[in-house]
């Protein structure tokens, strides 16, 4: 139960830092560093968690080929919506966020499937965590609703995957590699540009 307080505190900070203060950037590096923090802690206290959550090598293999498969549908679509928008040039910046956004991906993989998908599954049918997890993950990114709609999407792939094989590196890369896409693709948004302007 307290995971899961954390949890709806963080996307609460999330909503706060990009929306009204427009921190998004000082916010993720935050949040990393935290949950980072709560990470090796859990993990010294007890070992065994931490295969538990899914860093683990065991079920890496299927879950990479299930998020494969995620990523070259949700890629295709987005480069068959960015063409019909006039949409495909990529922006300098996309680099930097394809190297940087798997670690982001990471930390809300652990967020969404180990820490709230896992703590609601002892207590629900999988039918019903399934769709649980993936809104709660959308509410995250209110008010963007085009956010909202693409992450409960994303959720509902995500969440079976983990479900079946926890892997939080396998669904962190491709959460990060699909995320890199959509800002520029269907969203039209530079977001390294967006989150430089807070910097010092």
């Amino acid at each position: 139960m307290v995971e899961l307080v954390l949890v709806l505190v963080t996307g609460g900070l999330h909503l706060v830092f990009e929306n009204v203060l427009h921190l998004k950037g000082p916010f993720i590096i935050a949040a990393v560093a935290f949950w980072a923090g709560y990470i090796a802690v859990r993990r010294r206290r007890d070992p065994q968690v931490f295969h538990e959550w899914g860093f683990r090598t065991d079920t890496l293999k299927p879950a990479a080929v299930a998020c494969g498969i995620v990523f070259a549908v949700g890629a295709a679509g987005m480069i068959a919506y960015a063409a019909l928008q006039g949409r495909l040039a990529l922006p300098p910046t996309f680099w930097a966020l394809l190297l940087l956004y798997p670690v982001w991906g990471i930390v809300q993989q652990f967020l969404l499937n180990a820490l709230v998908a896992r703590n609601l599954a002892r207590r629900l049918p999988a039918a019903a965590v399934i769709p649980l997890t993936a809104v709660l993950f959308g509410v995250a990114h209110v008010p963007d609703w085009a956010l909202s709609a693409l992450t409960i999407a994303a959720g509902l792939a995500w969440v079976p995957i983990y479900l079946r094989w926890p892997n939080l590196l396998a669904l962190g890369v491709c959460h990060g590699f699909l995320g890199s896409l959509v800002y520029p693709l269907v969203l039209g948004r530079d977001v390294v540009a967006e989150a430089s302007k807070f910097l010092p």
